[in-house]
């Protein structure tokens, strides 16, 4: 389905990549042109199948693109302050070749394009005198391990000090020249959202230094599925290299480094780093920051450096760089020299763990070169409370954070666009920014494609762009995308927009039509059916009450949206259908199960269930109120640990206890709703200066969706006043 998708973006570029390398993982490749400039208006368009850095005489200028569905590629559009006289202009770009949820399996290629003043002077083409220099880049060691599951490659370097020469037309010995070759015309569409700025944040504190053993092999290695599943079609055939091909194992090898003696102690940063063979500083920043990793490092015989990080420090005061089931490692062979070093990939992090392995290094100027949200933040709201301020602080780097290209759900491990994160995320850049541009290109993007690998006909993938390894689909989600299209709607008032999705949405409910019984209830649902992260995902099958509360909802939405009464009609039936089954005269239970082919309820009761019956109207404090009743005043963040309703199993933050957070707002409930987001947030911004995926630190510790804390907050605080 082509929108609006052009291949005259440029005038002269054509897309090329390395001949022969197209389908290869794990790529880097370099472009550089030397122009004469007298004060014309320069202005660098650039088109990629991965990820690109762009450098204007010597230094980091820009990172893109913005990504898109198959077959489509946005266009980053970049105005370059050339100097008068000789200007060095110079790409680096990557093209992974693996599948992941964070970037899309596409043969290699890149289109880049300098006007000035709207003349082209240099481009990729094969050849001419115009054309951009092509280099094989192979400083970044290539066969190393993905970085995680959901993610691409991790990071090793091997370094001389003229490694980055060819950015000004130095060629190192690491910079070979190859031939490029012409691929196939592409689809492009705007970038349509500003381009990002790229500022620096410094580490204030240092928190601790020690040393370490060097070599210690470990009784058992700590193994995460990014490297058992290569290629194994019974776990779902992940892309990636065997670890028998590792040029370097880093997460065996920060495993072999266990700490020998760690002083805790806190002071101040003074921005450098001294480091003997085998010592090592931590650092924490303000709070967590999504970024590159950049520095100086400067050693006067060979040496290696790690740069270990995480979002949080162990119970110890160390960093364990693999909590996340992430190669939170980048491992930096250095020969004698001066270096500025800048990660290929961003990262999140609060705390990171400089270690030398040997020989010795001064690193300096150490810092993230941020990677946030584009569109300017507009959103100034301060509270009276200052524990309420903190959470609100929290709340807005969780969401720059996770609003760089599109809504993502962590910075850290999956950098990926997922649905329901994005329902949330959506209201968030509404009350941020005053508009919705990201999520106008986050939505776009599923409407680019029809059909998706691995996923059946007419049902959407759980995150895109992605080329999720298996079965990656949560019914639920494609549930929440037709919610979040509504609500798009209601914000942007733009129906036109909207009509657009008007057959994938028939077609999603189509799907869905397939797995309605008698009573019209979703049964035995394929793909991952998911609820939130608690005992509630314990009770999906094979008649789920809080999937089918959605559906309800869903078949509303949609009635709404399209004027469609038949769904309208669906979708109350179906509630009246859900509290006669649901409703045990106490608590709505979570599932029925078939036993010799009847359909059975449980007792399986969660808290989460009661906050989705009356988040999608099949519950209301009219038609429940001792129920609407109990939740208000016994549930909670202290219910558990007060011992009440032991047999409730109680919530999770996603999205549970936003989904009640959701319901005190709505309802009036702003003082109690207040109170409760102190419970619920307040120690998360005390440690990371973020918000979390989970109540506890066993996942993401940045997770975009709870920045929608800020609207509740804002909303709930301006209906108390007077």
């Amino acid at each position: 389905m082509a929108i609006n998708a052009s291949d005259n973006f440029f005038i002269k570029a054509k897309p090329v990549w390395a001949k022969g390398l197209e389908t290869e993982k794990n790529i880097t490749l370099g472009l550089y042109k030397k122009i004469f400039c007298k004060g014309e208006n320069a202005v660098l368009k650039i088109a990629a199948s991965g990820f690109y850095k762009a450098y204007l005489n010597g230094e980091f200028f820009y990172f893109g693109p913005a990504r898109c569905a198959h077959g489509y590629y946005r266009v980053d559009e970049i105005r370059l302050p050339l100097k008068n006289g000789v200007n060095h202009i110079a790409i680096e770009t990557v093209n992974y070749y693996v599948n992941s949820f964070y970037a899309l399996m596409q043969k290699g290629f890149i289109e880049a394009e300098l006007t000035l003043n709207g003349d082209p002077v240099a481009f990729t083409h094969e050849s001419g005198e115009n054309a951009f220099r092509f280099y094989r880049l192979c400083e970044r060691i290539r066969k190393v391990q993905r970085y995680s599951y959901q993610r691409l490659f991790a990071e090793a370097y091997s370094l001389t000090e003229e490694y980055c020469g060819w950015r000004t037309g130095k060629i190192s010995e690491n910079a070979s020249a190859r031939q490029p070759v012409i691929t196939e015309s592409k689809n492009l569409l705007s970038r349509r959202i500003p381009l990002n700025e790229f500022t620096p944040v410094f580490p204030d504190r240092k928190a601790g230094f020690g040393t370490v053993k060097i070599g210690v092999k470990p009784e058992k290695y700590k193994k995460d599925r990014s490297l058992i599943y290569i290629k194994n079609p019974e776990s779902g055939n992940l892309e990636g290299f065997f670890e028998n091909e590792l040029l370097e194992h880093l997460s065996d090898e920060a495993q072999e480094m266990p700490t020998e003696t760690l002083n805790t102690e806190k002071a101040d940063y003074s921005g450098k780093t001294v480091l003997k063979p085998y010592e090592f500083e931590i650092l924490e920043f303000p709070c967590e920051k999504t970024g590159f990793i950049t520095a100086d490092i400067k050693c006067r015989t060979d040496s290696t450096v790690f740069f270990l990080f995480d979002e949080i420090l162990t119970d110890k005061g160390d960093i364990d760089p693999l909590r996340l089931e992430c190669c939170n490692v980048i491992k930096i062979s250095l020969k004698p020299g001066e270096y500025h070093f800048m990660s290929a990939e961003p990262y999140g992090l609060k705390y990171i763990k400089l270690l030398c392995a040997g020989g010795g290094a001064e690193v300096d100027g150490l810092c993230i070169t941020q990677t946030v949200c584009p569109v300017p933040i507009t959103f100034d709201y301060k509270s009276d409370d200052e524990e309420i301020n903190k959470i609100l602080d929290a709340a807005r780097e969780t969401f720059i954070q996770n609003s760089f290209d599109l809504f993502t759900d962590c910075p850290t491990r999956e950098r990926a666009g997922w649905l329901c994160d994005s329902f949330f995320l959506g209201r968030a850049e509404k009350l941020y920014t005053g508009e919705n541009l990201i999520e106008r290109n986050f939505l776009e993007n599923f409407l680019l494609r029809d059909n998706y690998e691995n996923i059946p006909s007419g049902m959407l993938p759980m995150c895109y762009p992605a080329d999720v390894d298996g079965n990656g689909f949560i019914p639920n989600w494609a549930m929440w995308f037709i919610l979040e299209l509504k609500d798009f709607k209601e914000r942007t008032d733009d129906g036109d927009f909207i009509l657009r999705f008007k057959n994938k949405v028939y077609r999603l409910l189509e799907w869905f039509k397939q797995y309605e019984n008698a009573d019209g209830l979703l049964e035995r649902l394929p793909g991952w059916v998911f609820i939130e992260w608690s005992k509630a995902n314990d009770f999906v099958q094979d008649i789920n009450f809080p999937s089918n509360m959605l559906y309800s909802y869903t078949l509303c939405a949609a009635g709404e949206l399209f004027g469609d009464g038949d769904l309208l009609q669906k979708a109350e039936k179906l509630k009246t259908v859900i509290r006669n089954r649901s409703f045990d005269g106490e608590f709505f239970r979570d599932n029925e199960v078939y036993k010799n082919g009847a359909a059975v309820s449980t007792e399986n009761r969660t808290e989460t269930c009661q906050y989705y019956a009356f988040f999608t109207g099949v519950a209301t404090k009219e038609l429940y109120p001792e129920l609407w009743q109990r939740l208000v005043n016994e549930f909670g963040p202290d219910r558990v640990k007060n011992g009440g309703y032991p047999e409730i199993y109680p919530s999770n933050a996603f999205i549970g206890n936003f989904l009640r957070l959701e319901l005190l707002c709505n309802n009036g409930c702003c003082a109690e709703l207040l109170k409760e987001i102190k419970g619920y947030f307040l120690y998360m911004a005390d440690i990371t200066g973020t918000l979390w995926e989970h109540k506890d630190t066993c996942a993401s510790c940045n997770h975009g969706f709870a920045s929608y804390v800020a609207n509740l907050i804002q909303k709930s605080e301006l209906s108390l006043k007077p």
